[in-house]
């Protein structure tokens, strides 16, 4: 049977003939081709964990982004997370990248073992390993990037644990390298020990550990990386409120009856983003933190409820939890603040309020209301639609809405009747300062028998 290291080298020659032209380094016009902006982790004489850039202290001030990511730096921030790298994509966001001062923390395309791939089958490692490679030479040198991110919660569901965690340090090693200019990563989906621990024993290659972590399981991050024994950096690579993964009916919020989820108001889930950032990243800074990635910058088009985390809607007006990303990012306050919903007691459907579940008839007469205020004093404009339960627009993100329902769905208070068949549906508002392109927004999921 082939070794490990004779199947790599087999891979290595197939792939030098076919994707030479692949492995040319990318980089922006007007830049040296041969000057990489160099990171690298440091250790100071108390033991305290530093990211530097060309020397300097980068404290990671960043967003996982989907969309935008010019705007990273409009709102204070310095740095991007990607979640993959193709040739397709990967150029025109380093590009954009470059433009506008920001570095990219660059996911590689790891496998799963929940998605088939099997980190037994050593041929199908190795081509993996090579198809990383290939891409890390042919990115190394752009001054954009940042890192690379070796996989998103490629643990999740796992059982060959020491398989994978060993095949992601071969990929870190060879990253070493490769390309000594910057850190490797790979991003857990929680703190969870015994995968901390497991990262440390069979992948010592990793520099930095990432973990994705919600609320109010963000405040275990810290605890658990000193409980494990990491002794190197991490960051927070995804934050934001408590996971729709995580309701039940005693969870704030909760789930209702018939299985829909409540969700905050966009004032409620601001609230939450800054509580994280000041309490469980900034407070750990002197701990090992080197920064964080708010999830999830853009709006979403993928998930079960798509107006859960997305930190702009779909005209591009930013949300509260922005505002907080500034102040943290920044230490100055926006002179004028997105408007405000304050909590889902400020919106009501015949009279109640999202937690008290609302279920009306088909087709029959209803109303609701919001309210809603705008801090800078700026006019706001409302917007109601209504949407089926796990429909979605073409491109997966939040549909227009079922048309004919509402009456005029531009005021604070509408008229609007029922759909006429039967399911589960979501009332959602949006309270808009066009001046500042800044929003606030509710949702009221509702029944119709």
């Amino acid at each position: 049977m082939k070794t490990f290291h004779q199947i790599l080298s087999f891979a290595a020659l197939l792939l030098a003939v076919s994707c030479a032209k692949e492995r040319e380094t990318i980089i922006p016009p007007g830049s040296d081709p041969n000057s990489p902006t160099k990171f690298e982790i440091s250790q100071d004489e108390n033991g305290r964990w530093r990211l530097l850039r060309e020397g300097e202290e980068f404290y990671v001030n960043g967003a996982s982004a989907n969309r935008w990511y010019n705007r990273v730096r409009e709102f204070g921030g310095n740095a991007f997370r990607t979640y993959s790298t193709s040739d397709e994509e990967t150029p025109s966001i380093l590009s954009e990248a470059y433009r506008n001062g920001l570095y990219v923390n660059m996911g590689l395309p790891v496998s799963r073992e929940r998605d088939g791939f099997d980190y037994d089958d050593e041929e199908k490692v190795a081509q993996q390993f090579e198809k990383i490679r290939t891409l890390v030479r042919r990115y190394r040198n752009h001054p954009a990037i940042l890192c690379w991110s070796i996989g998103n919660e490629i643990e999740s569901m796992y059982t060959k644990k020491e398989q994978l965690w060993r095949a992601v340090n071969d990929i870190a090693a060879m990253i070493h390298e490769e390309d000594p200019n910057h850190p490797t990563t790979v991003a857990l989906a929680g703190a969870n020990t015994d995968n901390i621990e497991l990262v440390a024993r069979y992948a010592p290659e990793i520099d930095i550990l990432s973990v994705n972590s919600y609320y109010p399981a963000s405040a275990n991050v810290g605890p658990n990386m000193k409980a494990a024994g990491w002794s190197k950096p991490y960051m927070i690579t995804e934050f934001g409120p408590r996971g729709t993964w995580n309701m039940s009916a005693s969870t704030e919020p909760k789930v209702l009856p018939w299985g829909a989820l409540v969700e905050q108001t966009s004032t409620q889930k601001a609230g939450i983003y800054a509580e994280i950032m000041r309490d469980h990243v900034l407070a750990d800074r002197e701990n090992g933190c080197i920064g964080s990635f708010v999830f999830v910058w853009g709006y979403q088009n993928h998930g079960e409820v798509l107006t859960w985390y997305g930190l702009f809607d779909k005209e591009g007006n930013s949300f509260g939890a922005v505002d907080e990303m500034t102040y943290y990012w920044t230490g100055v306050r926006p002179e004028n603040p997105a408007p405000r919903i304050e909590d889902r007691g400020a919106m009501t459907m015949n009279g109640k309020t999202a937690d008290e579940a609302v279920v009306v008839s088909a087709s029959s007469q209803n109303e609701a209301s919001v309210q809603a205020s705008s801090p800078s004093g700026a006019e706001l404009a409302y917007r109601w639609l209504i949407y089926l339960e796990g429909s979605a627009a073409s491109d997966g993100s939040l549909p227009d809405g079922i048309s004919g329902l509402i009456e005029d769905n531009t005021k604070s208070r509408i008229n609007f009747k029922a759909p006429a068949d039967a399911g589960n549906y979501r009332l959602v508002v949006f309270a808009t300062d066009r001046t500042n392109r800044k929003v606030a927004s509710a949702v009221i999921p509702f029944q119709v028998q």
